[in-house]
């Protein structure tokens, strides 16, 4: 046959092809497997008899117009936001005086401590107009000074709660890319803009930020396409607001009703899987253009910048970070599990830990959604580590069709709903042969695929940081490219990718709208069990679920971070 593109392997000396090339391979075989054979089943039962009626449909519903609208204010206000926030944070942790020891360098990621959907529960029991216990303390504060109010003075449950809620959720994603560049960034420019009487402000905004600018591109990426998937948010908070937002229309499209209207949330579906190719073209052109600011082998440390009288403001503030990120909703998480109900008042006694008996001895589902939920978030993190690793050093090192077809490959689950993904993998795995529905392998499979677009843009920056010099230097001292991989690469590039293990461990550990298909009654996870105690009124249950799985997200995310924090020695 002519006309078609043919896929030549590099080969070795001794003519087979080269590792890098036969794992790319693998890699792509297995996303062809699980991403590409599904979809395309589920789009040819879809779409293969008009494939224009799903659009009408789904542009017939009410107020489709009005959802979509919600859904770019929502996600973009709070991704400006979320990298105006973590280039601030990432910039004083690493080039000023106003960082705090080895504690600063945690604070911005404090949000990944408390799961987005037991941070969200926490912040609705702080900050619900009237019951919330925020608002209570508030109002008996005013009422002392003669001030009466019956409801607020916030109100979680608006459009601002909402932008609120999805900045706090999505500053560590943007944050973790720029940290890392920055870490390991050249002083050289910014210490001559400084000795040219260039304040520091300044040379943060004309020096800095155009060097890390690709980090920056990828962060914002990544906080995007978070933030279109995010669902646990809009649905507890938005649903309160009366604010639709894409995510959870294809939601109910899928559980409200039977039959679902497959239709519908496929066709919605592709919407977001064509913002996401927009926004990748976007930020690789600003990649191209830009450039990475690079690891270089000099190894030399920016002295820090004095920030003067500002430096207490800045401490300040990130200080406001972590008590409105993770400590005031693990705290009111706390206090609703020990007082055993969710009430509009503030009262000390009665107070026990029968929800935490309950949660962890008494209630055979919340043992099982712990147990499985850690288990499939460890093995997961580590299986998509090493999946976008292998596509991104293919991706970066090899021209051509294939690679460009590898990477967006491993781009494309990130604009579809993880609902039409979970169709789509049932329909094809549950059956005849392999009969894997209802299990902990089709749940591993799908977040392998659900979460590939998260890994490989933060492996890309991680990766991309370090400069060609020092690979070619390991190749001309007689180490091949296997081990310059393994001595250089990786050494270097761990700080990114541990930030990145730490985000995708918690995205998997509090995972929702997946399961909700996914998980059998044999392999219930944590996030589909807290929003089915959410539904039922089950608060003390889903606050001690919540402060469990704050206490586990914590401990190995921290764990991650500090070894990924070690320092790197190249011999």
């Amino acid at each position: 046959m002519t006309g078609l593109p043919t896929l030549r392997l590099r080969r070795s000396d001794r003519g087979w092809p080269r590792p890098t090339t036969m794992s790319a391979l693998v890699v792509g075989l297995l996303l062809a497997a699980l991403l590409v054979y599904p979809l395309a089943r589920l789009i040819y039962e879809v779409f293969g008899t008009d494939p224009a009626e799903p659009f009408r449909k789904a542009f017939a519903l009410p107020d489709t117009g009005a959802m979509l609208l919600h859904t770019v204010l929502v996600v973009g206000v709070a991704t400006v936001c979320s990298v105006l926030v973590a280039v601030l944070f990432a910039w004083l942790n690493e080039r000023t005086d106003a960082r705090l020891g080895a504690v600063t360098a945690l604070l911005p990621l404090t949000p990944l401590l408390v799961p987005p959907l037991a941070g969200t529960i926490g912040w609705v029991f702080l900050g619900a107009d009237r019951a919330g216990l925020l608002n209570v303390v508030l109002r008996d504060m005013l009422d002392v000074v003669g001030v009466h109010m019956d409801s607020g003075p916030f109100n979680i449950y608006s459009g601002y709660g909402l932008v609120f809620l999805y900045t706090l959720h999505i500053v560590p994603f943007v944050y973790l890319p720029v940290s890392a560049a920055l870490s390991r960034l050249d002083p050289g420019l910014e210490e001559a803009s400084r000795m040219c009487g260039v304040g520091p402000w300044r040379t943060l905004l004309k020096v800095t930020v155009p060097a890390v600018r690709p980090s920056i591109a990828a962060g914002a990426l990544l906080g995007a396409v978070i933030g279109l998937a995010t669902f646990s948010i809009p649905l507890i908070v938005g649903t309160g607001a009366r604010i639709d937002v894409l995510a959870v229309r294809i939601y109910r499209l899928l559980t409200n009703g039977f039959p679902p209207r497959t239709q519908e949330a496929v066709a919605l579906s592709l919407i977001l899987l064509v913002a996401v190719v927009i926004l990748s073209l976007l930020q690789r052109r600003v990649s191209v253009r830009g450039g990475h600011a690079m690891i270089g082998g000099k190894g030399l440390r920016a002295e820090p910048v004095s920030l003067g009288r500002a430096r207490l403001p800045a401490r300040l503030f990130m200080l406001a970070f972590v008590a409105a990120s993770c400590v005031l909703p693990f705290l009111g998480l706390i206090y609703v599990s020990v007082l055993g109900r969710w009430e509009p008042r503030l009262r000390l006694d009665g107070l026990s830990l029968k929800a935490y008996r309950t949660t962890l001895l008494d209630n055979p589902r919340t043992q099982d959604a712990l147990t499985n939920s850690f288990v499939l978030s460890l093995a997961g993190t580590a299986v998509v580590l090493i999946v976008a690793v292998v596509a991104v050093n293919y991706v970066a090192r090899q021209g051509g069709w294939g690679a460009r077809l590898l990477d967006v490959l491993a781009k494309a689950p990130g604009g579809l709903s993880h609902l039409v993904l979970a169709i789509a993998i049932l329909t094809a795995l549950a059956g005849p042969p392999l009969r894997l529905g209802g299990g902990n392998t089709i749940l591993l499979l799908a977040f392998a695929v659900f979460f590939l677009p998260q890994a490989y843009v933060a492996t890309g920056s991680a990766l991309g940081q370090i400069a060609p010099e020092l690979a070619e230097a390991s190749a001309m001292s007689g180490a091949g490219p296997g081990r310059t991989f393994a001595r250089i690469t990786l050494p270097l590039a761990r700080p990114g990718l541990s930030g990145a293990a730490v985000v995708l461990f918690v995205l998997m550990m509090s995972e929702v709208t997946g399961s909700a298909l996914l998980s059998g009654t044999q392999s219930p996870v944590v996030g589909f069990v807290m929003i089915d105690l959410w539904a039922n009124g089950s608060f003390a249950t889903i606050a001690a679920l919540g402060v469990v799985m704050t206490v586990v997200t914590s401990a190995v995310a921290g764990f991650l971070l500090l070894g990924g924090r070690k320092s790197v020695s190249l011999r």
